[in-house]
């Protein structure tokens, strides 16, 4: 273990981004700016935890604002595939924590072409996203200082800057969500409701990271029996599942997503005794039927099982339920349930021996940030 644990850092800082998140009167200003113009439609981009963050905040809309059309894409589908002829009238986030990601930059420039609002989302306020779109929504999770340089050495890889430490990225997208969650309440019609919802998560977050010794021997134990993680879930968790996978993938182990239903019908084939199942529950409706899949996975296959379950549903659960205090509103659990996501793959990753100070736990870092760079940072823009 090196001297200071930053990936560590960054989770136990979530609670004051949080509320530096809530004190930020752009985000009310920019929502009165979206209703004055009459938006009908909201288009999100992101890629990577931003890519989550953009179909949690497509959810998210369409169960608050269901007049306002609001649809979540990946960047290169979304300006090579899209309609741009319903873009007039519309807004774009483009989401990139670092305000560099050219297919976000891309996104943004390809829709103010065809006359829509666009708006970058970002932790970085000296970033092209910034310089680049109409508004800005800034996640307050760094220092803006600090993400003018990287700690890499190698040619290319060095030059990948934006983020507070090269590390798999935790607080960042806890951050994108909370934006979201405000910004959206504030174009519900139920304003006040939805603010007190987005409020009511927020607290639980920070209880619930005092609740991290749980999550962190569940990933202790995971790396003791498993080479491959699925997370099962449906509704707006199924971003709370691509989010886990992408987690295991940023320290070079086997993640999977599926739906509850689907997990049935496709990952459990390749499920063994080697497999972990973390199972997410946040309603009756979800876990009532994981109780009917979880008991065959954990007797028959023999497969480490994980409920992580609402506090008020435990007695309804079976042995492997992990009870969690979520929010009244479903569709913000993810905030919460992000945060057992966060320890247990950190967990998992120093269970394994990786450094979780360097992306891919310190294996061939350099070669991968610099192949990353080349590929992401070097992409040619259309536009």
């Amino acid at each position: 273990m090196t001297q200071f644990d930053y990936m560590l850092t960054e989770m136990l800082e979530q609670p004051k981004i949080l509320k530096s998140i809530l004190k930020d009167s752009e985000i009310k200003e920019l929502a009165e700016i979206l209703i004055e113009e009459n938006v009908e439609r909201i288009y999100l981009t992101g890629s990577g935890d931003s890519y989550c963050a953009a179909w949690f905040g497509a959810y998210l809309g369409e169960k608050w604002c269901p007049d306002l059309r609001i649809r979540h894409y990946a960047p290169f589908e979304f300006v090579n595939y899209s309609r741009p002829e319903l873009l007039k009238g519309s807004a774009v986030i483009g989401i990139s924590v670092s305000g560099e990601t050219p297919r976000i930059l891309e996104s943004t420039i390809f829709a103010n072409k065809h006359g829509a609002i666009t708006i970058g989302l970002t932790d970085n306020p000296n970033g092209k996203l910034v310089k680049e779109t109409d508004y800005k929504l800034l996640i307050h999770a760094s220092p803006s200082e600090a993400l003018q340089n990287s700690s890499y050495s190698s040619e290319g890889a060095k030059d990948y800057t934006g983020y507070h430490h090269d590390v798999s990225q935790t607080k960042t997208y806890l951050a994108n969500l909370s934006v979201l969650s405000v910004l959206v309440g504030y174009l519900s019609e139920r304003t006040k409701k939805a603010i007190q919802s987005v409020h009511e998560a927020f607290s639980l977050v920070e209880q619930v990271i005092e609740q991290r010794g749980t999550f962190l021997k569940i990933g202790q134990s995971i790396s003791n029996v498993a080479d491959r993680i699925f997370f099962v879930a449906s509704g707006s968790n199924s971003v709370t599942g691509l989010f886990g996978v992408y987690k295991m993938f940023e320290f070079t182990l086997n993640g999977f997503t599926c739906d509850i239903e689907e997990y049935c019908h496709t990952g459990y084939f390749i499920t063994t005794d080697h497999t972990s199942v973390v199972f997410i529950a946040p309603d009756a409706v979800s876990l009532n039927r994981i109780m009917e899949i979880e008991p065959v996975i954990r007797e028959e296959l023999n497969s480490q099982t994980v409920v992580l379950v609402d506090t008020e549903l435990k007695r309804e659960a079976g042995p492997s339920s992990t009870p969690i205090a979520l929010p009244k509103d479903r569709v913000l659990s993810p905030l919460v349930l992000t945060i057992p996501i966060e320890f247990l793959s950190y967990s998992l990753a120093k269970s394994k021996g990786f450094n979780t100070n360097l992306f891919r736990g310190g294996q061939d870092t350099e070669k991968y940030v610099s192949g990353s760079y080349k590929m992401i940072r070097q992409s040619k823009l259309q536009f």
